[in-house]
């Protein structure tokens, strides 16, 4: 039994009262980062099939499916409690186990602040997993909290769901993609810097990327 498997029923209505603190939601936040895989990693490769590898209840699933129609969506979870929402929710998508047993190869793996529920110990072998899942030219599309930031820090402490919660910097974790897991970083950056009110503002991260004052980070991995 995973730890989220008791979150799972309520799930959305937690979220909510979290990303209030920085007036956004659940809903708006997986738009942006559906059109951050769009812009950092859709330029180099064609995309017809994406994990959403930690998927929870499946919140990014419609932003995904706008983003990239057309694109098969597979989900992943270990809380089976979350996999059986998502998978009524959404009838036109994959579900597979955590484990990844499957013979697919995906165009993007998306893990969407996933990475802090992963102890520090699990986290080279999670990655030579998704290593072995991507397709040619595929990419590990990573999406996590900056550690430089005092709202998200703020943010994190006040969500019982992240109580175990092991935060990684965007430089630690380069230097654990690149020296450990023999990936290489396509790009990076630091994004969420704007609330949902200021969404119009979101068009200038791309130049904002360099400061690390954003709430989150991304990175694009790729072999």
């Amino acid at each position: 039994m995973s730890e989220f498997d008791r979150y799972a029923l309520d799930y959305e209505k937690r979220m909510h009262q979290t990303l209030s603190i920085a007036r956004t939601s659940e809903e708006y936040q997986a738009e942006y980062k559906s059109k951050l895989i769009k812009r950092y990693a859709f330029r180099h490769r064609k995309i017809s099939k994406i994990l959403d590898f930690g998927c929870g209840i499946g919140l990014s699933v419609p932003s995904l499916q706008k983003t990239f129609p057309g694109a098969k969506i597979f989900l992943t979870d270990t809380s089976e409690v979350s996999l059986n929402i998502a998978r009524q929710k959404f009838s036109d998508v994959t579900i597979l186990k955590s484990e990844l047993d499957t013979d697919e190869k995906f165009d993007v793996i998306f893990l969407s602040t996933v990475l802090h529920h992963i102890t520090a110990a699990d986290r080279v072998k999670i990655f030579e997993r998704l290593r072995s899942r991507l397709s040619e030219n595929g990419c590990i599309f990573i999406v996590e909290h900056n550690t430089y930031n005092p709202l998200t820090l703020k943010i994190v402490a006040s969500c019982d769901m992240d109580h175990d919660a092991e935060l990684i910097s965007i430089r630690d974790l380069k230097r654990l993609l690149t020296t450990e897991c023999s990936l290489k970083v396509a790009d990076s950056g630091f994004c969420s810097y704007f609330p949902q009110p200021l969404k119009f503002l979101a068009t200038i991260d791309r130049v904002l990327k360099p400061l690390p004052l954003g709430g989150q980070y991304f990175i694009v991995a790729v072999v």
